[in-house]
């Protein structure tokens, strides 16, 4: 009796699945039955926790359960993010994940983790990077840069944060472009926008276009160029890399991640609420107005901006001798 019983049962699943139905795992089922907690691997009050305690507060509304925001700052938010690559693949432990989580720290040092030891649920929105430069420059445009650069090499001077998406991007283009730049290393973006305005250095490169966007304004910065797939809507007027012929876009996300091998049924459900949350029109405004580049993607499209930035990345920082 027992052996029919399972060969009848066995029948069943087979017929299930060949009729395109899903047979959950049990643990899947009812999910989640209790509180999904997101770890923000750096400290309070940066960007990636605001954005992240902003999904956390829409997500609920969807997902059926808290989820609470756990900040685990420490060792260039390697600490938070090991904590989520080594969790359990449940679907209960999420991770608000940056370029400076998953991308540098595999690449310039021993990392208890891969870039790709986590599983993709969407891009909430990424950072526009440009290049500007002090009116007072023999350049009005990147092309008029682009030539001087190629009489001057290695003179023209750009500053930035160095071994991290600004200088890394700015290499990958100078490096199809075929130019030479010298690197002026400072601590964050807004010592770039200083040096720029005193005409301490040529050019700048920063992070994010809201850094610049009041100097632009104010005739004190000339944009030339972003590295975004489209022009940002604040510097509408200024070409993105690609539209003059280089393929580099170099734009640093935050999104939300899981640690790898969240159970199908489980990361669907994830991934389905996050879609429900960047179609809020509520949470749409109120990124906005926090002054976030919304740029959505979701499960395989935003793993693919990974791979986009790590071989990217890998790839001028062995070229330049970064990285053995």
């Amino acid at each position: 009796m027992k052996k029919a019983f399972w060969v009848l049962m066995m029948s069943l699943i087979g017929g299930l699945i060949g009729a395109g139905i899903c047979v959950e795992p049990a643990a899947a089922q009812g999910y989640p039955t209790k509180a999904v907690q997101l770890i923000v691997p750096w400290p309070a009050g940066g960007r990636t926790d605001i954005n992240a305690r902003m999904f956390a507060i829409y997500a609920p509304k969807y997902l059926g359960q808290p989820m609470p925001v756990v900040n685990k700052a420490g060792g260039g938010s390697v600490i938070g993010g090991a904590y989520v690559a080594k969790a359990a693949p449940d679907g209960y432990t999420l991770l608000a994940i940056t370029p400076g989580t998953s991308i540098f720290p595999p690449l310039f040092k021993k990392s208890p983790y891969g870039p790709y030891d986590f599983d993709a649920i969407g891009q909430i929105g990424s950072s526009t990077m440009a290049i500007a430069s002090n009116p007072s420059k023999p350049w009005k445009n990147v092309q008029d840069l682009m030539k001087y650069a190629k009489k001057h090499p290695g003179e023209v001077t750009y500053a930035c944060v160095g071994l991290k998406a600004p200088q890394l991007g700015f290499l990958r283009w100078a490096d199809k472009a075929g130019l030479k730049f010298k690197h002026v290393p400072v601590e964050n973006d807004a010592k770039a926008v200083e040096a720029g305005l005193g005409g301490h250095v040529d050019v700048i490169m920063t992070s994010s276009v809201a850094t610049i966007i009041s100097q632009v304004k104010g005739n004190k910065l000339i944009p030339l160029m972003v590295f975004s797939e489209k022009r940002d809507q604040g510097l509408a007027s200024t070409p993105t890399a690609r539209e003059l012929g280089y393929d580099v876009v170099a734009s640093p996300f935050t999104g939300i991640a899981g640690p790898k091998g969240v159970e199908k049924p489980v990361l669907a459900k994830l991934r389905q609420v996050f879609k429900q949350v960047m179609e809020d029109k509520e949470f749409i405004e109120t990124l906005k107005k926090a002054g976030e580049n919304f740029n959505p993607k979701i499960g395989d499209d935003f793993l693919a901006v990974w791979k986009n930035d790590f071989e990217g990345y890998s790839q001028i920082a062995k070229k330049m001798g970064f990285i053995q």
